[in-house]
């Protein structure tokens, strides 16, 4: 008798967008899970036959009610995200910058949207997604030595930790340890 295995969802492909105003970012409070009410990079799911660009801008005009110019895809990210040691979600990222045609901002069902300064980002870190926090600093913020990197996400209680952000570019890989203590609730 053969035993037929149940096939396994496939990874979410995902556009983030780094809108970037001057010094500003614009970023939007999650009214949705995973990361419910944690700033972080608007964006969501690309839609079959979507290119990047296309996919990233209607994601931003959907959350933000902004037109924004595309500038550059930034880098890819595979984020697994487990719940007591079970794999719940797993993402392939795609970190894009952009720029603004348009300033007013509009929040929307998705959530609340904000400016934030730049310069102040490590402020507000503690309100954030932990992950796009790090993807902020390492692929669009300076200048990244590195194009590829893994996440591993673990939702707990009343936080996430961030297992590991590791890049592959080189033999050795290092682990990024990072610990988010979220006051609100998942």
């Amino acid at each position: 008798m053969k035993i037929e295995e149940k096939p396994k969802p496939i990874a979410v492909p995902v556009v983030l967008g780094a809108v970037i105003k001057n010094n500003d970012l614009l970023l939007i409070n999650r009214h949705n899970p995973p990361f419910c009410g944690l700033w972080g990079m608007p964006g969501g799911k690309i839609h079959y036959g979507e290119h990047l660009d296309e996919a990233v801008r209607r994601e931003i005009w959907e959350e933000c009610h902004i037109k924004t110019r595309w500038v550059k895809l930034c880098g890819v990210v595979t984020e697994n995200l487990y719940l007591d040691q079970n794999e719940i979600m797993h993402y392939l990222l795609h970190i894009c910058q952009l720029k603004p045609i348009s300033w007013k901002i509009e929040s929307s069902v998705e959530g609340k949207v904000a400016w934030f300064a730049i310069s102040r980002l490590a402020v507000y870190r503690h309100l954030m997604i932990p992950s796009d926090f790090i993807m902020l600093k390492r692929l669009v913020l300076t200048q990244p030595n590195r194009f590829y990197y893994r996440c591993e996400v673990v939702a707990k209680a009343n936080h996430y930790q961030i297992k590991s952000f590791r890049s592959l570019d080189n033999e050795t890989g290092i682990n990024y340890h990072y610990l988010w203590r979220i006051t609100h609730s998942m």
